[in-house]
């Protein structure tokens, strides 16, 4: 084989695994299924959450959701972060409910 077509192929090569090297293997963040898997997984960790508070406080679904809010403003994280602490147990349920008498 000529050495012309052997650097090229070197060359080739090279670019190929330097494609493969900086591919990413997570999904990208612009991606529009993605973004509506995230969007549904948010939603339902959110029900879930008002479910849970609705259950601890004997209170209605859509007064849960009120509940679940005012920490999310309170402590300025979104709800999707504040569903997804009770979700996930780092936050008591009850607290949520005491943390709405104070105010």
């Amino acid at each position: 084989m000529p050495q012309d077509d052997l650097d090229l192929a070197q060359a080739l090569t090279d670019c190929a695994a330097l494609s493969l090297m900086h591919w990413a293997t997570e999904p990208r963040q612009d991606d529009v299924t993605t973004r509506v898997q995230s969007a549904i997984a948010a939603k339902a960790t959110l029900e879930i959450a008002k479910g849970m508070i609705a259950a601890h406080h004997d209170v209605t679904i859509p007064q849960a959701g009120r509940l679940l809010t005012e920490p999310a403003a309170r402590h300025r994280t979104s709800l999707a972060e504040t569903a997804l602490a009770l979700v996930n147990r780092t936050v008591d349920p009850f607290l949520v409910l005491d943390a709405s008498a104070a105010t």
